[in-house]
């Protein structure tokens, strides 16, 4: 089929800026571009045709909540009270700043925002064709990106949002007998009485496990994750003022978890609450992060991420307490080992997992349906989407060592194969976390947005100049 390029709708002088992914990172970051550049063209390219959501909020049920309460999720850094605000209007008059509130609440936020961003710069649009495929820039220093349908189209800059694509279990060679646990329809085939096995246990469970208990149909729970570690409940963390870390050892990784486990101990001998500790160390954490050798990263992965991950991305009060009960009446089971096979069987399926020493043999679990809960696929390689796929193959994007995301610049821009800085193409979401390890919660997705937006604007306002040295630059609204 013959390539045909697609009419932007826009005058030939004005290269459009082409986000990649409709999800959080990339409906706000084209929400800022909106406003500090009303004079160019923004196209929001979102598969599903609904730019918003994403994968995070687009959950229908009621059961999955938020696990940060509505005070602290607005979209927007300077106004603390937007969601709320929102909620307040569109949800439930009654909705407080503590409130977990569903998931599908904040999905309809995001879509408002950007609604009304649109209502006041028509140069914002959405498109909902898939991009497949981009071939680096042209003579004319605009990047050609290919749609599903054949078409291209030409951009000035591109935006990668792509967000979480698909579970780290989805590349596994037994992931055809598991069902998406994110997936509804999943849901919909547990039978009354039916067993349920559960890959993960993190937050995706968390919320699994309360939907299938608010449908009550379900027989035994079985969970299984490597560590069998549960998402800590929320709760309100007192403010306390920035930790002096000058006396921490540079990039000694021992002496700085014995440090900040003693300095909890310390603050709860006292009557305070570790999860202080954790909010006023949650601002330095990518500066700290950015201060460890690789090898100290490695070990922090390997031995100290997931119990830093069950405190720091904590789930709703209710959400916890559901689970506890289930886990007390011997209806869920949580099981810890390592998975060394999945097989279907003629009634249930069977999921092996190692031995825990050389003279037992592998056990095995049985359940009717097998559920993917897993966290996100961090390493680009084990991604399925043919842009990502393309990209790496083209050298425009390249994996961390340590397989958290893309390889970036301070300024958001990808760093190729070979160590080039990409001139066009640009990095928003979670597969910042090489660069700030901290980039998959509102807090600070909606700061990396900003900034992006920021770094864009100058990008753009530069290349004017260079074009033509007489033309007014584009300021940002104020």
């Amino acid at each position: 089929m013959e390539l045909q390029e697609i009419d932007s709708g826009f005058a030939d002088s004005s290269r459009p800026l082409a986000i990649i992914g409709g999800g959080f990172s990339g409906t706000l970051t084209a929400i800022h571009l909106s406003r500090r550049l009303p004079a160019t063209p923004v196209i929001l390219f979102e598969e599903t045709g609904v730019a918003g959501p994403g994968l995070a909020y687009q959950v229908a049920s009621a059961s999955a909540r938020l696990n940060v309460p509505a005070g602290r999720m607005s979209a927007f850094q300077d106004q603390p009270d937007h969601f709320l605000q929102f909620a307040r209007r569109c949800f439930d008059k009654a909705s407080n700043s503590r409130d977990f509130l569903p998931r599908s609440v904040y999905g309809d936020y995001l879509k408002e925002c950007l609604s009304e961003a649109r209502a006041v710069n028509p140069s914002l649009r959405v498109d909902g064709r898939r991009v497949v495929d981009i071939t680096g820039s042209d003579e004319n220093g605009s990047a050609r990106l290919l749609l599903d349908d054949q078409s291209t189209f030409a951009a000035a800059l591109v935006v990668l949002a792509t967000g979480n694509q698909d579970s780290a279990f989805a590349s596994s060679v037994w992931a055809s007998h598991t069902l998406p646990a994110r997936d509804p329809r999943s849901l919909d085939r547990v039978e009354h009485g039916q067993d349920v096995l559960i890959i993960g246990s993190g937050l995706t469970m968390m919320d699994t496990v309360a939907e299938l208990n608010r449908r009550g149909n379900v027989g035994a729970i079985h969970v299984v994750s490597r560590n069998a570690l549960l998402p800590q409940p929320y709760a309100p963390a007192a403010i306390l003022s920035a930790p002096d870390l000058d006396y921490l050892p540079d990039s000694n990784l021992r002496r700085s978890v014995r440090m900040f486990r003693r300095a909890i101990r310390e603050h709860e001998a006292k009557g305070g609450d570790w999860r202080d500790l954790f909010a006023s160390l949650r601002p330095s954490t990518p500066s700290l992060w950015q201060e460890l050798s690789q090898k100290d990263r490695g070990r922090f992965l390997r031995f100290f991420s997931p119990f830093w991950e069950i405190h720091r991305h904590q789930c709703a009060p209710e959400t916890h307490a559901i689970v506890l009960e289930l886990i007390n009446s011997g209806k869920l089971r949580i099981q810890k080992g390592t998975i060394v096979s999945v097989e279907p069987g003629e009634n249930h399926k069977r999921l092996g997992l190692a031995a825990r020493s050389h003279n037992e043999a592998t056990r095995w679990l049985e359940a009717d349906h097998i559920l993917d809960a897993t966290g996100p696929a961090r390493d680009l390689e084990s991604i399925r989407h043919p842009l990502i796929r393309n990209l790496l193959r083209r050298g425009f994007l390249k994996p961390d060592t340590h397989r958290l995301g893309a390889e970036t610049s301070v300024d958001y821009r990808s760093i190729g194969r070979g160590g080039q800085v990409s001139k066009w193409l640009y990095v928003i979401g979670p597969m910042l976390r090489p660069r700030f390890f901290e980039a998959t919660a509102v807090a600070e997705l909606r700061l990396h947005a900003a900034a992006l937006a920021s770094k864009i604007e100058s990008a753009v306002n530069d290349r004017m100049a260079d074009e033509s040295p007489n033309q007014i630059p584009i300021h940002a609204e104020t």
